[in-house]
């Protein structure tokens, strides 16, 4: 069925310009390369032009190729040779060029420019004899649609195939002809410069490694061993033994049953920080791991798996932040993966910071994982009936008791992907999924929380947690605003009525200036249902004072703020979003709003994406999980839009409801902020789903005079909240503040580490 589905997308992207690429294709290489490229996209699917011997892969942004390299005919080696080619694709850090060198020694000089810009200018050795000599660099970012020229330059003996005779699709050659090249996107562009820009340097390590804290606290690295290869476990140990920060001990406990020689790996590092025990029988990854924390003498515990690496600036991290305030008995980091020879870095998880729901969802804190010793006393060692989630369970518990919870926004921690990891795949070890479930069910119990009941989902640890009502279950009051359009609020109102499944709720229109006759006669059709109430509101349009005048109208123990051109999806939405709008601890819960194009419009709330806030995800496929699973996920944000919000009306009084100033932007962001500020957490569900036909009573903000009241609103919000907020606590410091898709901010750099 895959293959079936693979060529009908392959058929659907044969048309235009992709039918024009594939005719060319037969053109230049024969209808034999066409059938192979063909079968193998039916065979793995569309997205399968890729480079396989670069970890960071990337689809062909150019290729002007010679399916044999070692037969070239027609083909004379160049020892200058220019060409000019236009990217479809965001950016390149790869080029394969066909070269010769039959002496051996020769070097390539290679210039890309964009126009009078030099985009990158270097030179590479090793190149290759009637072959391609591949070139990998940091991508170049931004170059879709840019005409780029390739400049290379030749040295020693080698030099560039180019057929003079024959030119190629897609490559303008100077002189004419063209040449053996393929060009390629790199997908983990925006990361590598995220590393290249924060990678502590030399300079910065040895002030590290010679500063003196006031407070200098012993670290036990606890690690359980399990037949860990050699190669593991060797880099392992070097990537603690290279931590800046001196003071720690690393805590090995072997229950091996098949590795004899890691004792003595251990011992050869003649370092008595490293300290080794041969456990007397293996005891499962709990029990190994509470007998490594009962070899610890130090001031904190820090959990580390035997395959993998820390960064050298890891514990000097956590030493500096326990400097600023010894509350923090329970802290983690942010981490990537690392592939199983340790030579590439990937897949970045730049975590948000304490997020007690999110937690609940997915174990989001994983590594780098740091307790007080006094702490984990508390709290108890690992417990067997976890086993597979074992470290899921610890930081539920330490999270539940510990004074001040910690997150440094940095990369200290690589998790191997390796056979058998869960780096690699949650299916690798399956029944982590029940332990999983099982250490969020086990939390609830322990917090009293009797009302809740803990599925997995169809994404492998994920969890859905629902919450009883109580009985009977309580009013709601489904505020709208509305000025004219009839039809619009028909549609909201009859998918409404006849969609939603909760049974105890009230509809009230605040009117506000209508004045086609259409809509009075809908109103007085409406008025004839018990539940449904129009109240006037008859003054000039100001969204946070009309819902604060319906506000006051309302009998409900719970509000519901919806704008008029929503509709419902799923019929329970009023029950998802009420189970935790009645948790005494959520003080706002936001649903999951698409576009007609069944695009996402709303999955919570971002501060600092642009000016003020924006919504991230915007605009993916509603069948998209999101980042790290966030779009199918319940999880905490800061904010969520008032365009489809609920809250208990008791906590809409306790923050003084809608501020009036915000006459029609950023109220609802205003609102969430002051909910927060009274210590309520916020969260978005994506169980409650609607469609939103975004500002269409309103309008777009496009007249001179809306422009303006934007701009006085933001300076508004700017004024009152930007130093309160500098960044937002549930959305990583070291992601994108321009675009909406969590992708990794290049140019972020973090905080001089000297």
């Amino acid at each position: 069925m895959s293959k079936v589905r693979n060529l009908a997308s392959t058929i659907k992207h044969l048309k235009g310009e992709s039918f024009k690429r594939a005719a060319v294709m037969i053109r230049d290489y024969g209808w034999g390369e066409f059938f192979h490229k063909l079968g193998t996209r039916i065979k793995y699917g569309p997205g399968t032009a890729v480079v396989n011997n670069n970890m960071y892969g990337g689809e062909l942004a150019g290729e002007s190729f010679v399916k044999n390299p070692s037969e070239h005919k027609g083909y004379q080696a160049e020892e200058r040779v220019s060409f000019t080619f236009t990217p479809s694709v965001p950016n390149i850090g790869r080029i394969e060029l066909l070269t010769q060198n039959r002496a051996g020694g020769g070097a390539l000089e290679i210039t890309v420019s964009k126009g009078d810009a030099v985009l990158l200018h270097a030179e590479a050795g090793g190149v290759a004899h009637d072959d391609y000599t591949a070139i990998d660099f940091l991508p170049i970012c931004g170059v879709m649609g840019a005409a780029l020229t390739v400049s290379l330059t030749c040295k020693n003996g080698c030099g560039v195939y180019v057929n003079r005779n024959k030119r190629r699709h897609g490559f303008s050659v100077d002189g004419g002809g063209s040449v053996g090249c393929r060009v390629y996107t790199v997908h983990n562009a925006e990361y590598l410069h995220w590393i290249a820009n924060n990678t502590p340097t030399e300079k910065e390590l040895n002030y590290q490694r010679a500063r003196v804290f006031n407070y200098m606290p012993k670290i036990s690295i606890v690690v359980p061993l399990y037949n860990t290869p050699e190669k593991f476990l060797r880099q392992m140990i070097e990537s603690v033994q290279a931590q800046t920060y001196s003071n720690w001990e690393l805590c090995l406990a072997d229950g091996s049953t098949s590795s004899k020689n890691l004792g003595e790996i251990a011992h050869s590092y003649e370092d008595a920080r490293i300290l080794y025990r041969k456990l007397e029988e293996n005891k499962g990854i709990s029990g190994n791991s509470n007998e490594a924390i009962r070899m610890a003498t130090g001031d904190y515990v820090a959990l580390l798996d035997h395959d993998d690496l820390l960064m050298p600036h890891a514990l000097y991290s956590y030493v500096e932040l326990v400097n600023i305030d010894r509350d923090y008995e329970f802290m983690y980091s942010d981490e990537d993966k690392i592939t199983e020879d340790g030579k590439y870095r990937f897949n970045p998880f730049f975590k948000p910071d304490f997020a007690p729901d999110t937690l609940h969802t997915f174990n989001y804190i994983t590594h780098f994982s740091v307790f007080k010793k006094t702490l984990l006393d508390k709290i108890g060692g690992f417990e067997d009936r976890f086993n597979g989630a074992q470290d899921f369970d610890i930081i539920l518990r330490a999270t539940e008791k510990a004074k001040k919870i910690g997150h440094i926004s940095d990369i200290l921690y690589h998790w191997r992907i390796s056979e058998g990891s869960t780096a690699l795949a949650s299916s690798a070890k399956s029944y982590t999924v029940e332990a999983g479930r099982s250490a969020v069910e086990a939390a609830y119990q322990r917090l009293g929380i009797k009302n809740a009941h803990v599925s997995s989902c169809q994404y492998p640890n994920y969890y859905i947690t629902r919450y009883d009502l109580p009985d009977p279950k309580p009013l709601i009051s489904i505020i709208i605003p509305n000025k004219d359009e009839k039809r619009t609020l028909e549609n909201c109102i009859t998918s409404i009525t006849e969609k939603s499944t909760y049974p105890n709720y009230e509809i009230i229109i605040a009117e506000n200036n209508s004045t086609e006759k259409e809509i009075f006669d809908y109103y007085a059709q409406l008025e004839q249902d018990s539940r449904i109430r129009i109240v006037r509101w008859d003054h000039p349009f100001n969204y946070s004072a009309l819902n604060n005048y319906a506000a006051s109208q309302a009998k409900g123990d719970l509000l519901l703020f919806l704008n008029n051109d929503i509709s419902v999806i799923s019929p329970d939405w009023l029950e998802q979003m009420a189970m935790h709008a009645m948790r005494p601890e959520i003080g706002q819960v936001g649903a999951k709003l698409y576009y007609p194009d069944n695009t996402i419009q709303h999955s919570g709330i971002v501060l600092k994406i642009g000016p003020v806030a924006n919504h991230p995800h915007k605009f993916l496929s509603r069948f998209d999980i999101g980042y790290f699973g966030l779009l199918v996920a319940p999880h905490n944000v800061s904010s969520v839009t008032a365009a489809c919000a609920m809250m208990r009306a008791s906590v809409f009084r306790e923050v003084g409801g809608f501020d009036e100033t915000f006459t029609v932007a950023y109220n609802d962001v205003d609102l969430s902020l002051k909910v927060r500020e009274k210590g309520y957490y916020i969260l978005w569900t994506p169980f409650a789903e609607l469609y939103h036909d975004e500002s269409k009573t309103r309008g777009l903000e496009t007249t001179p005079e809306k422009m303006e009241r934007l701009d006085h609103e933001t300076a508004l919000w700017l004024s009152k909240w930007d130093k309160k907020y500098p960044y937002d606590p549930y959305y990583n410091i070291n992601l994108t503040n321009e675009k909406l898709d969590y992708s990794v901010s290049p140019n972020k750099i973090l905080k001089d580490r000297t």
